[in-house]
């Protein structure tokens, strides 16, 4: 099978859109080799980690063929994606379709399966397989037995190949799964009918996954600190244009997580974010605002089993991108006043975890050439120097208030007629 794939439009359209709309917002405010099952269990890390996540690291095949040169990258880990299958004659992408109406079983995935029990990872200790609530291909008061047994099979798939859980990633690629307005049945079912049905579908797919993996990690992209963004969110979910069902599928996860699961408020929204204040406020978000869209009842268990984590966008911090670069804060800076901050947000994202920090890039070509967004040069060197510095108990800070304030207001200037 190819690792060039045709994955749906929707997807690289979904997250550009996102990008161009809320960043935009945001802004104007090597020893033996192992296999990884081995690996994880006798390699030691820092207790702060960083995820890679793109799509230069994504495919299976390419990341075994060359896996030596990846692991010199200054992560912990990465994001493994595009699990090809084929079905009744038909190659599929289990991670866009496992979230539907079709079981998939472990025969139609088992090359993919073998490849990633035969990765020889040696350095990287904390490696994740993607799982994507997508195609939705159903409404939430219909059959639901199809993406309780895939959970199920993946859940077992990453225990097996010795993976720490899931990115478990929960965007609404359709902005449609989680719309009340969008829902088949909203007419004649309320907004608490919905939501109760959600939370119910939240806590199936929990006890799914933690049966084929105890102790499984997951990395949500976003969870309810992504919603609580919009100012009194918990007194008009039933009127969001997006993701107002959310936090009832959250809700439904933590119901029914046991003591052994670990579930990480990734913090998508920390793309946006290019001041340290930025960071401790999107950490105070996870462990307090979020509660407004906890029910009380789950206070204690959201605060002993929902952890913080963050994101960091590359493309975004960098400002290196083919359509969307001017909406960004960082596009108005010097370069090396990119650099600088880069490896500021680099410092400030692992020193506001509570472990996990993930680093998403898109066409970027970390450890190859021909990439169309080449990396610039000194970005490796930058996550480097974050990451001793922090090891080291040094701050991070460059002067670089006054550069970002200048560079927000030229973005106001230049997108004021959008």
């Amino acid at each position: 099978m190819s690792d060039t794939l045709s994955l749906p439009v929707y997807r690289a359209q979904s997250r550009r859109s996102f990008l161009a709309t809320s960043l935009a917002t945001a802004g104007a405010l090597c020893g033996t080799r192992l296999p990884l099952a081995e690996a994880t269990g006798q390699v030691s890390g820092p207790r702060k980690k960083l995820i890679g996540w793109g799509t230069d690291v994504a495919y299976p095949s390419k990341v075994q063929s060359n896996i030596r040169k990846i692991e010199e990258l200054p992560l912990d880990g990465i994001v493994l994606s595009n699990f090809r299958g084929e079905k009744d004659g038909r190659e599929f992408s289990f991670d866009w379709e496992c979230f539907g109406k079709q079981k998939f079983e472990r025969r139609h995935l088992d090359s993919m399966i073998r490849l990633l029990g035969n990765i020889r990872f040696e350095r990287f200790t904390d490696n994740f397989l993607r799982f994507n609530l997508q195609p939705y291909d159903f409404d939430w008061f219909e059959d639901f037995s199809a993406p309780v047994h895939n959970a199920l099979l993946w859940a077992r798939v990453a225990k097996e190949v010795g993976a720490k859980g899931w990115k478990f990633d929960l965007e609404d690629y359709q902005d449609k799964m989680f719309v009340y307005a969008r829902q088949k049945y909203a007419e004649s079912k309320s907004f608490t009918e919905y939501a109760t049905q959600v939370r119910l579908r939240g806590r199936q797919m929990m006890e799914a996954i933690q049966d084929g993996f105890p102790d499984i990690v997951l990395l949500l992209s976003l969870a309810h600190s992504y919603v609580n963004r919009t100012p009194q969110a918990s007194q008009k979910l039933s009127k969001l244009s997006s993701y107002g069902l959310l936090p009832a599928f959250v809700n439904g996860l933590l119901d029914a997580a046991g003591p052994r699961v670990r579930m990480i408020d990734g913090q998508e929204q920390a793309y946006g974010y290019v001041t340290p204040e930025e960071y401790f406020r999107g950490y105070h978000d996870i462990r307090q605002r979020a509660l407004e869209l906890v029910p009380r009842e789950l206070w204690g268990k959201y605060r002993d089993k929902m952890e913080a984590g963050v994101a960091i966008f590359a493309n975004l911090q960098l400002a290196v991108h083919r359509t969307t670069t001017r909406y960004w804060v960082p596009h108005y800076l010097e370069p090396d006043e990119r650099l600088r901050l880069f490896e500021q947000n680099v410092y400030h994202a692992l020193h506001t975890t509570d472990e996990y920090a993930w680093l998403y890039s898109e066409h970027m070509g970390w450890w190859e050439s021909g990439h169309p967004v080449p990396t610039p040069a000194g970005a490796l060197d930058a996550i480097r120097a974050a990451r001793a510095k922090l090891a080291e108990g040094k701050s991070v800070e460059f002067g670089l208030a006054d550069a970002i304030a200048r560079a927000r207001g030229e973005l106001a200037r230049a997108t004021q007629r959008d």
